[in-house]
């Protein structure tokens, strides 16, 4: 009986090991998947929003300087596209600290039954 109850022992322990692996690696594959999305979706699509304001700031600045007209800092579609580049910026900077805080997330560890 020893022997049976040993064995079964074992193979409980066996399952509770193989089941906690399966939680961790299914967190971390979802982690990782939340992090990648964030990184390579939403930070690239702004940036590529940013390439197109600096496009249309040097097309504006030389058309302006073709047809030999002066440059103002008080230029309003000048300090609109700058002020879309800041705020893109900033939204880049808090998708970057919301992949920080993904990162530092664990598993929640559960109480033994």
């Amino acid at each position: 009986m020893a022997l049976i109850d040993e064995l079964k022992k074992k193979t409980e322990e066996g399952l509770k090991t193989l089941k906690e692996t399966a939680q961790d690696l299914a967190f971390n594959v979802e982690k990782q998947a939340k992090i990648g999305k964030k990184r390579y979706v939403d930070i690239t699509k702004l940036q590529r929003n940013i390439q197109k304001l600096y496009t249309e700031i040097g097309q504006h600045v030389y058309n302006e300087f073709s047809m030999a007209k002066a440059l103002s800092k008080d230029d309003l579609y000048l300090k609109e596209r700058i002020n879309s580049i800041t705020r893109i910026n900033l939204e880049i900077r808090d998708i970057e600290d919301e992949i920080d805080e993904i990162q530092k997330n664990t598993l929640p560890k559960k109480d033994d039954q």
